[in-house]
């Protein structure tokens, strides 16, 4: 049987004379990046298990952001492996260590999972110390009993320094080691800049000696009452959490800015946490610590050894920084420049720290895969720092705040402009005088 339009001609579809000539260039679609849909977040999936598990066990059990605890447990593996692991790329050298500042609101909890996760640390330094009385009692004692034999004095080597002097922290620079400045808030910290200093300019001397000591810059401190001091090869990291309210007032001032130190902080800002009850939180089991000791302790009894990069990690690691330098010089503002320069320095620390937490962790070669999974996570620092960080820095974000049901009755004032109280007040269930006054500090 023929159809109702069987004998309906078929549409003809010509096509144009001559069709336009592909372009050489690939078209851009920034709309369309998978980015632009998911939350920024720092992966872990580099990482071996047995990290990925302490860091969703912490994370679960303080019902902090993940971001959190993966940074603080990068910088801690660091701290752990010290100076003696290195890896040297054309013509730097650089060391698992870095600046980091947690953002967050005080209910972010961002002190409960640096004190768990540097704990290892500070048991280490504690055993240390003890054996460093006991060694220290014994050249007392020896060297006031017979001062005729050359005994060395004893050294107290420690991972972490709380809240120190410049002079005591340049103490244990010099002594070669890698530490950790943990503070609870970074404010304080940076406030105390130039705190010890007797005249002059202080807090600028104290900046300059960070700034070269982020760079792992040499230098040599000279004092009339102490013997001079070389500082070879500094490697440090700092840690500490900041609310976002005090991010201006602290990172954002002109001396700190201009002299590059804020640009070289790496900055974890979630943009939003789950909120897990407290009866729905894991426990933090004796075994899980003594999981992430175990890993600890491997990184401090590390064997010293120099990194390379395979050859794809240097290809991929090349294509990287040329694209990076491309950006900053293209790029108008001078701070956003100095962001995106630094994170050629920070990718390959980032690349030691996440090669130390991966299963591959003793091995000397950063493999391509390694390096891929460092510049993902350099990403994550890059866009919080430019998009989130740098607005709030120039005072031109506002904070997100909780609308009060004042806030809303003038805003609805002000938009439809009330004309019965009594009638708004019966609809609320309020009194007509809670509605006028609350108009009236309008």
């Amino acid at each position: 049987m023929r159809g109702p339009f069987a004998d309906t001609p078929a549409p003809c579809f010509e096509l144009p004379v001559s069709l336009p000539a592909p372009s050489d260039k690939p078209r851009k679609h920034p709309h369309l990046k998978a980015s632009t849909f998911t939350d920024l977040s720092i992966s872990v999936d580099l990482l071996s298990r047995p990290v990925r598990d302490y860091i969703r066990t912490v994370t679960e059990s303080y019902g902090c952001s993940q971001d959190f605890v993966t940074a603080i447990c990068l910088i801690t593996a660091g701290i752990a492996a010290g100076k003696k692991e290195q890896l040297v790329t054309n013509p730097y050298t650089n060391y698992p260590c870095d600046f980091v500042c947690l953002v967050g609101k005080p209910s972010s909890n961002k002190t409960g999972p640096l004190k768990e996760v540097t704990s290892p640390l500070w048991e280490n330094d504690k055993a240390s110390y003890a054996k460093y009385v006991e060694a220290k009692k014994a050249y007392d004692q020896n060297n006031g009993e017979n001062k005729s034999i050359s005994v060395e004095q004893p050294v107290f080597h420690q991972h972490i320094a709380g809240d120190s002097s410049p002079e005591s922290r340049n103490m244990l620079l010099a002594q070669g080691d890698m530490i950790l400045i943990a503070a609870d808030e970074l404010k304080s910290f940076i406030d105390s800049f130039g705190r010890y200093a007797k005249g002059g300019n202080g807090s600028g001397s104290e900046v300059s000696q960070l700034l070269s000591i982020w760079s792992n810059v040499s230098f040599t401190i000279n004092r009339k009452t102490e013997e001079a001091r070389l500082v070879d090869n500094p490697a440090m990291s700092i840690i500490g959490g900041i609310q976002p309210a005090l991010l201006c007032k602290t990172f954002g001032t002109d001396a700190l800015m201009d002299s590059g130190f804020t640009q070289r902080f790496l900055f974890v800002y979630p943009e939003k946490t789950t909120f897990i009850k407290r009866c729905d939180r894991k426990r933090m089991t004796q075994e899980t610590r003594s999981g992430w000791a175990d890993i600890i302790d491997r990184l401090l009894c590390m064997n010293p050894q120099t990194f390379q990069l395979s050859h794809e990690a240097e290809r991929i690691y090349a294509d990287y920084a040329d694209a990076t330098d491309i950006q900053a010089d293209a790029e108008e503002d001078d701070y956003i420049s100095t962001v995106r320069q630094k994170m050629n320095i920070h990718v390959l620390r980032l690349a030691i720290m996440s090669h130390l937490l991966s299963d591959h962790w003793d091995e000397p070669v950063i493999t391509g895969e390694a390096m891929t999974f460092a510049i993902s996570v350099s990403d994550y620092f890059t866009r919080i720092h430019i998009e989130r960080i740098y607005p709030l820095l120039r005072g031109t974000a506002r904070l997100p705040q909780v609308m009060t049901n004042g806030d809303l009755l003038r805003a609805v004032n002000r938009q439809f402009k009330v004309k019965s109280q009594n009638s708004l007040a019966d609809a609320l269930g309020v009194s007509q005088q809670y509605i006028n006054k609350t108009l009236k500090e309008s």
